[in-house]
């Protein structure tokens, strides 16, 4: 596989160069190579078109999902995720207007856009979606701190045996969160849990709860739905595109390298010969990819997919 500073040598656009910098070569913030890198990345097409959709209270319409009445062309969580994928952080504006706006509304300052859903205890869910936005922005933040810590003592409890046990989730639940009556009971396999729960949970319990969900056929809801201890046969497909997200997410648990070998391998066998890895235009979602400007050159395309691996991996080892 070509390496990040063989990569460095080829024509970059300026997402794929400051990733690399930032999350590879590790560049100090301070460094005036990577503040010039980030100035670059700040007119990028890609980040102006998600900040010119921008609403004065931060915010992007509604948070969560859209609908037939949304007047933006996006969610308020797509628009994060988007930007923190193409490098922004917590010291750009964007962000620092959002984090006010999802600060507010887990104050009770103001409320949210998104339609109600009745059968859950949608106060209680938005809290949740919400924080671990937060969290991903501003890991120093009390409030989404807050709920990632009952999450964690959910979780805690559920997996306080050698096997988790359904009847301890569901008295932890009601205590912890003491949700409304009579609505539905929200689970622990989706994005939104694993998510905030990185770096809350002590490394026992840690393990159980990932072997759980990675042996589960259930994947992560929102991000994969399928066991993840298979994985898909088409590297390029939309199905591996998910399957690599969850694994990014995962990524982000301390100390669980060995529950990775299998999607390690599952990667480095479908490296090609050049040393890229190119997941075909079938990956271009306006999420994940493209990080380069155009992918009229299939170099582009390539180079976007081995930036996005190689942090992957970097984490993993």
């Amino acid at each position: 596989m070509i390496s990040a500073k063989a990569l460095l040598n080829y024509d970059l656009d300026t997402i794929p160069k400051y990733l690399l910098m930032r999350d590879i070569i590790k560049l100090s913030k301070d460094d005036k190579i990577l503040l010039k890198a980030k100035q670059a990345l700040l007119e990028s097409k890609h980040i102006k078109n998600i900040t010119s959709l921008q609403w004065d209270d931060g915010s992007w319409g509604q948070f969560h999902s859209m609908s037939q009445f949304s007047s933006s062309k996006i969610t308020t969580e797509q628009a994060i995720r988007r930007l923190l994928t193409v490098g922004l952080d917590i010291n750009d504006e964007p962000i620092k207007k959002v984090l006010g706006y999802m600060n507010s509304y887990m104050l009770g300052e103001i409320v949210l856009r998104d339609y109600n859903e009745k059968k859950h205890d949608w106060g209680l869910l938005t809290k949740l979606f919400v924080a671990t936005w937060m969290v991903r922005i501003d890991t120093s933040n009390e409030l989404a701190i807050n709920m990632a810590e009952k999450w964690a003592q959910i979780i805690t409890h559920a997996f306080s045996e050698d096997t988790y046990d359904y009847k301890a989730y569901l008295e932890a639940y009601n205590e912890v969160l003491k949700p409304e009556p009579k609505k539905s009971i929200w689970g622990f396999q989706n994005f939104y849990v694993v998510s905030l729960l990185a770096g809350y949970l002590d490394s026992d319990i840690r393990s159980k709860f990932l072997d759980y969900i990675m042996n589960e056929d259930k994947g992560i809801y929102y991000i994969y739905s399928n066991n993840l201890k298979t994985p898909p046969k088409d590297f390029c497909s939309r199905e591996a595109n998910r399957y690599i997200r969850a694994y990014e997410l995962l990524s982000r648990y301390e100390g669980c390298k060995d529950k990775f070998v299998e999607f390690t391998n599952w990667i480095n066998k479908n490296v090609s010969e050049d040393g890229f890895w190119d997941m075909g235009k079938i990956a271009r979602d306006k999420m994940n990819f493209p990080l380069s400007e155009s992918w009229r050159k299939s170099i582009n395309r390539k180079i976007d997919c081995t930036v996005r691996i190689i942090r992957i991996l970097d984490k993993i080892k």
